[in-house]
């Protein structure tokens, strides 16, 4: 039997022809190869791994190599049984899916291309711990087929998709919309690198990180994890470890920005228009869980303050920010977040006398923004030009209003407590303050807070005040409540009383004596009641061992200007200091009135603006309502319901600004000679403009009344 002779010509048309066939039966499987039948049983077998119900459109591409995969359009993988399918768990236009063939043969998944266009993520946890991201495993389903044991992602994309995440509590959604993404994982026990960006609530957020343990995520366990943020309002940075069990973070965590206000704002949580909060830097060790994150060994520096302590943020069901903690500082600053004529620097003091009370509108919306319950400790706090040390404070904000209570405070040399609260929780805003200050030094404290340097000595000071208004104006003008002050062993500056009184006696007697510097007093007070932004006195009392001074009469906050009356007279023997024992008990009272601007000085002459200053003053005493209104304000707001208190009676119209006449007294068409007590009087306005006004212009004077003719 013969034998085929092989050649190379022989082998040729072998191999030509096995290649021919295999190019032949690749053209003949693309065209009958039934892509419907290979696209329903990819839909079971990931149905049956995955245990949810997965819909591919009709629009299939086959791949075979060097990937095996498809492409198709319009595919849904829905949520696992236990959550809602109202939207499921992804949604996309177009899948991209192809996995190398040669790792597939040994039974290795590298997916070399996952591509997703306009897809939709419908993320969702439930308060057991239930997520509808995770998937079976063997860890997490025994007894079950092993389906993402090792795995391998060389080409995973987003492109243009959404993702929205909903918490546990069912609130409202976080969204991340035009999501642009892409991962790559070697192993599922490598570390993994996510890159992103996508835009959250109108700004652009670039995000790199690293999953230290992807598997973790897919079984619910923990995973080291770092990443960086940055975006216009914030740059973070994160170091630490995620449970995808619970959605808990721990680790280290550095924040900065250029403005809180815009970070605030961009949270949802806006401040409103102000001053300050502008750079920040923060560092702490973070612990997130659900609503609340924590902050422990806490740098936080906003604009010049360096704080550090630690804070909880607790995001409520209402959306709104809880912020609870205890912060320490050694300085801040409160001028940077008051608006400019509050902050007290054109004037050396924080009341400009030459200016009415601002009407622009306040706005305390930022109140409204979060709630809070901190403690802070200050080793120094500046208020206008007002300096105070060793401050213990305690800060509540709840539903729009404020309540900083100062329950230690050192100023001035002596030591106290203070109360704030700004309620901007109704239409029109209202304030209130409290002051208890003991052992003050009376000079330094009025210098700061008023501009007026002519007090010295020790004492005591209290305030309890309220107002109302839309504007700094309206509040002033309707403050009410009670004031008081007591100043022991101290001076008066710019005036000598018992120089006051021997200037009397020389006036009477017809001789002259020059101004003194000083009076020395064993005790300076007055105690006020408040009423539609009035004070009134009628106690003022000056205590000296050769002199006395006493008056009444009011100060009208809300106009700015003063009606009262002041009666000095020597009391003692003068003897050693060219007195005379005879003028003891001789006083020259004098009408204190005017706008703060330009105060004036004139004879209080008889009794009737005694009379009427006292009446006055006493008016308001008797309206001004006896429980604490700062007490009652402040149960209201923060949860204790205070006892009905009587209303206070609504004050005659006119009485708070206007000054009453003087008294009207019939004069001559001449005035007549001036009488010693005029020319004591007149040399005793002198010593007072210096007391209380400097370079004050003094009023016009009234000349003195005809005694009327004896019948």
């Amino acid at each position: 039997m013969g034998r085929m002779k092989l050649n190379w010509k022989t082998i040729g048309i072998a191999v030509g022809a096995l290649i021919g066939a295999v190019v032949l039966a690749l053209v003949l499987f693309f065209v009958f190869f039934p892509k419907d039948l290979a696209v329903r049983e990819a839909e079971r077998r990931i149905e049956e791994a995955t245990g949810r119900d997965l819909t591919l459109g009709d629009d299939v591409q086959i791949s075979i190599w060097p990937a095996l995969g498809f492409s198709v359009n319009d595919a849904t993988l829905s949520n696992p049984e236990g959550f809602d399918n109202a939207e499921p768990f992804l949604a996309a236009e177009r899948i991209v899916f192809a996995v190398k063939v040669l790792p597939l043969l040994r039974g290795a998944v590298e997916v070399k291309q996952l591509i997703f266009e306009r897809a939709s993520f419908n993320l969702a946890a439930k308060e057991d711990g239930a997520a509808n991201w995770t998937f079976p495993t063997e860890q997490n389903t025994p007894g079950q087929q092993a389906t993402l044991e090792d795995l391998r992602l060389d080409d995973v994309r987003l492109i243009d998709s959404r993702v929205s995440l909903l918490g546990a509590d069912g609130g409202q959604p976080l969204v991340l919309e035009d999501v642009d993404a892409a991962l790559s994982l070697q192993s599922l026990d490598a570390p993994a690198q996510l890159d992103a960006a996508f835009d959250y609530r109108g700004e652009r957020l670039d995000i790199e990180s690293e999953i230290g343990l992807p598997r973790a995520v897919l079984e619910k366990g923990q995973t080291p994890l770092s990443a960086r943020l940055e975006a216009e309002p914030l740059s973070a940075r994160f170091d630490g470890a995620f449970n995808a069990a619970d959605g808990t973070l721990t680790g280290a965590l550095e924040a900065d920005g250029a403005s809180v206000r815009r970070l605030a704002a961009w949270m949802g949580s806006p401040m409103g228009e102000g001053g300050g909060f502008n750079a920040f830097r923060l560092a702490a060790q973070m612990a997130h869980a659900a609503d609340t994150t924590a902050l422990t060994d806490l740098v936080l520096r906003v604009d010049d303050a360096d704080l550090r302590g630690a804070l909880s943020l607790i995001t409520q069901d209402s959306g709104k920010l809880r912020i609870t903690g205890a912060l320490n500082a050694a300085r801040i600053d409160l001028n940077s977040y008051l608006p400019a004529p509050a902050q007290g620097a054109e004037q050396g003091g924080g009341v400009q006398v030459n200016a009415e009370w601002p009407t622009t509108p306040l706005d305390l919306s930022g109140l409204r923004a979060l709630d809070a319950n901190l403690n802070l400790t200050l080793g120094a706090l500046q208020f206008q030009r007002m300096s105070f040390t060793d401050v213990a404070l305690n800060l509540r904000v709840s539903n729009g209003a404020a309540d900083a209570r100062l329950s230690r405070i050192a100023l001035y040399q002596g030591a106290g407590t203070a109360r704030l609260i700004a309620d901007a929780s109704g239409a029109i805003p209202r304030i209130a303050v409290e002051l208890n200050a003991d052992n003050v030094q009376a000079e330094p404290l009025l210098r700061d807070a008023i501009g007026f340097d002519r007090i010295a000595g020790r004492g005591r000071i209290t305030a309890s005040l309220i107002g109302h208004g839309r504007s700094q104006a309206e509040i002033m003008r309707s403050l009410r409540g009670a004031a008081a002050f007591n100043f022991n062993d101290g001076q008066w500056k710019g005036v000598n009383l018992a120089q006051v009184a021997r200037t009397i006696q020389s006036a009477l007697t017809g001789r002259t004596s020059g101004p003194g510097g000083a009076t020395d007093f064993a005790e300076l007070s007055a105690s006020f009641a408040v009423d539609n932004g009035v004070m009134a006195t009628d106690n003022l009392a000056l205590l000296n061992p050769f002199v006395r001074l006493d008056g009444q009469g009011v100060i009208n906050i809300g106009m700015q200007s003063i009606d009262m009356r002041i009666a000095p007279r020597a009391v003692r023997s003068m003897e050693g200091q060219g007195g005379n024992a005879a003028l003891a008990g001789i006083g020259v009272p004098f009408r204190v009135s005017g706008p703060w601007s330009h105060v004036g000085f004139a004879p209080a002459l008889g009794g009737a603006v005694e009379d009427e200053l006292r009446a006055r003053a006493q008016n308001i005493l008797r309206r001004q309502d006896q429980n604490n209104p700062l007490t009652q304000l402040g149960e209201t707001l923060f949860g204790v319901t205070p006892e009905e208190a009587p209303a206070a009676e609504a004050p005659p119209a006119g009485d708070a600004s206007t000054p009453a006449d003087s008294g009207a007294a019939t004069t001559t068409t001449e005035p007549p000679p001036q009488r010693p007590e005029d020319r004591a009087r007149d040399a005793l306005g002198g010593l007072l403009r210096d007391a209380l006004g400097g370079n004050r212009t003094e009023e016009k004077q009234e000349p003195a009344p005809t005694p009327a003719p004896t019948p």
